[in-house]
Parts: structure tokens; sequence; C-alpha cells
């Protein structure tokens, strides 16, 4: 809506949702877990719709979309016209776990999966909860049920925890640490089945192991929400497939967040990044060309930050190239170099640089000694 109204204060706009909420910070929802505060997680307030003069339908998403005719329906049955179209339509966790659709595996990436989470474990029905994957989502939600009371199980099928994110050292540390929370990690180990008529009773391992919880979370990935494009219409890959200004195939298309799949910086190729921060300043872009715009969307890097551990971690861009380590007390540093170029970081327990180093990775410029990495700052 901002970059819509920086636009055009007059035009009229129209936003459906499948929540009945305002819009919130997914990253957020963690914190809201743990400790109830809604205050970060509605950090544009929850008078936008107001302020921003939108026409809100929620809890009615659009279930089919007419690219041809420019029409879209919701799934009560409305029936609206657009000119302009803008698809922020999210993504859902994910996992390719039989019965993981069954009543009883909650979903955590929305605000309603977390309100029904953090109920049950206030009244006392959460007691246990087994968490299906141990990549950054599965980690971070453990670490807030711990928080919450509650005895997790995460399942992890590799031989350590995060393993498309960490190097086996820096997953050592986060291992150790998860189990000083009172996370009980199983590594080596996958769900191969959530059994049961209706509810789920139990979940099966590859081990041959029957594990009983009162919530089941499957969180091995999340995936783009665009059951409602028609492929025929839309091109679309693991999301929608958008340019530099992240219109789709369909002139006055546009697609932005997780729902969308844009030119990525290191690698070149588009590809879902699934990051809060890029989603915010893509929705941006997206609005200001909707109206007629020419913004660039400037490709990002992947970065991840996860909270809840005792320390801070902070992972960005890609484990390729040379390898260079630092260590020191209660620190550890990692920066993966190829061509003289930064590819990506790793930083545990001291991340004040992170802002810098990023920047580094963003512009991706050759400097004459590798060493500089470490000891490079903006204003050198």
């Amino acid at each position: 809506g901002q970059g819509i109204r920086e636009e055009d204060a007059q035009v009229r706009i129209s936003m459906f949702s499948a929540e009945d909420c305002p819009p919130y910070s997914p990253p957020c929802l963690g914190h809201f877990l743990s400790t109830g505060d809604t205050g970060p997680l509605f950090w544009q307030g929850e008078d936008l719709r107001q302020r921003y003069q939108v026409d809100c339908y929620p809890g009615d998403p659009v279930g089919y979309l007419d690219c041809t005719q420019n029409r879209l329906h919701t799934q009560s049955g409305r029936c609206f016209d657009f000119q302009a179209l803008i698809i922020a339509s999210g993504s859902s966790l994910h996992a390719p776990v039989p019965g993981a659709d069954k009543p009883g595996v909650l979903q955590f990436k929305n605000l309603a999966g977390a309100k029904a989470l953090r109920h049950m474990a206030l009244e006392g029905q959460a007691c246990t909860a087994v968490v299906v994957g141990g990549g950054f989502i599965g980690v971070e939600i453990a670490l807030y049920l711990a928080k919450l009371g509650v005895r997790p199980v995460l399942l992890n099928r590799r031989g350590w925890i995060m393993p498309r994110l960490l190097d086996q050292e820096t997953a050592g540390h986060v291992l150790e640490d998860l189990i000083g929370q009172g996370v009980d990690v199983r590594l080596g180990t996958e769900g191969t089945m959530f059994a049961g008529d209706n509810n789920v009773q139990y979940l099966e391992t590859n081990r041959g192991e029957r594990l009983r919880a009162d919530v089941y979370i499957a969180a091995t990935g999340v995936k783009p929400n665009v059951g409602f494009v028609q492929e025929k219409d839309l091109a679309v890959d693991e999301g929608i497939l958008v340019d530099e200004h992240l219109q789709t195939n369909c002139k006055g298309i546009f697609a932005c967040g997780d729902a969308a799949q844009a030119k990525e910086l290191l690698t070149g190729k588009q590809q879902v990044l699934g990051l809060y921060p890029v989603a915010v300043t893509q929705g941006w872009i997206a609005g200001k060309n909707a109206l007629g715009a020419k913004q660039v969307y400037p490709p990002q890097p992947s970065m991840n930050s996860l909270k809840g551990l005792s320390f801070p971690l902070v992972v960005a861009g890609r484990q390729q190239g040379q390898e260079m380590v630092y260590r020191g007390k209660g620190w550890l540093h990692k920066f993966f170099v190829q061509e003289n170029s930064l590819q990506g970081f790793v930083l545990l327990g001291d991340i004040s640089r992170a802002g810098r180093y990023m920047h580094v990775l963003q512009q991706q410029r050759p400097f004459p000694t590798l060493m500089a990495y470490r000891t490079y700052t903006l204003w050198h």
C-alpha cells in the first residue's frame, strides 16, 4: 500500500487475504509465540488499512485468477476486475510426509497457527511436540516451544543441524545450544508418516519409532502459496517468475515476496528467497510499478538471522570457494571467497560487522587481499 500511495493518493486499492487480521511480520511469530507481545508483529500499526485507504476482504483469498480478462474470483464467490494486480500471497510450511495435511499437524507460518499453539501451551494442552525438519524454520520453532515450556523433539534427517545453511562445525555449536535449552534433537531421523484415521496419533520414523506428542509440526521447508494461479496463463516454477520490474509474463500483473521468483545476486538465477526484508522491498517496488513506474529490483543474496539461540547467528550468501576461519572467545567467523570475491559468511557470537560484510557481499567488488574481508570497513 505504501508504494502505491506514494505514487497516487486516489487510486482504489483492494486487498484480499486468507487471514482475518491486519498485515504482519512473519519473522516475529516466534516472539509472539513465546511472549504474547503483538507489538513487533504489527510493526506498521494495526490501522494500516485506514491510513492507506484500502478496501479489505480478510478471510476471503483469491481462488481463481483469470489473467486474460484481468479478473479474479475469491473463494467466497466474489468477482473483481482489475487494471493492475500485485500477488503477495506468501508461503506455507511444507513437508513431503504422508499425512502432513491431517488435523493435528499445525501450520506455524501464520498468525492463526501461532495463536493456536500458544493457547494450547498456556492451557496445558500442549506439553510435548514433534517438529519434523531440522532446518532454519524447524530449529527456530523448537527453540520457541522450549521457551514456552513445551518439550520438543526435533527430527533432522542429516547428520548435522541446518545442513543447507551451516557447516558441521557451526552446526555443532547450534546443536549444543539446542540441547542446553531442552530440545531433544534426533539426527539422522526423518518422519515417514503421520499415522491416524482422523487426527494424528503418532509419527512413524525411518528408524521404526512411533513418536507421540500433543502437537506435531511439519517444517522441512516452505512452499509459495500460488495454487490459485493457472500455469497456462502465468509462468510458474517454484514461485511466480518475474522480471527486473517484478512484473510477470502478463502485463500489469506483478508478484513479490515469498510468492515471487526473482533474480538472486550471486547465482544470477531466479530464486524464491523467502526473506521478509526482501519481501518488504519488493512490495514497495511492485506497488510503484503497478502504477506505471519503472523501478528496478536490485538482486539480493540470501541472509538469515536465527533467533532464540543463546548467541546471535547470521548466515549470508553461499558457502562456496575458499573458506577463511577466524575464532575467538565466544565467537566464530567464516568467510567464503571465490576469485577474490566474497560469496558468503557465517557470524556466530559477534555479529557487529554483519552490515558491513553484507555490503561487501552485495557490491561484489574485488579486493587486493583475502585478509581484507576480516578487517574491511566502509570508511577505511
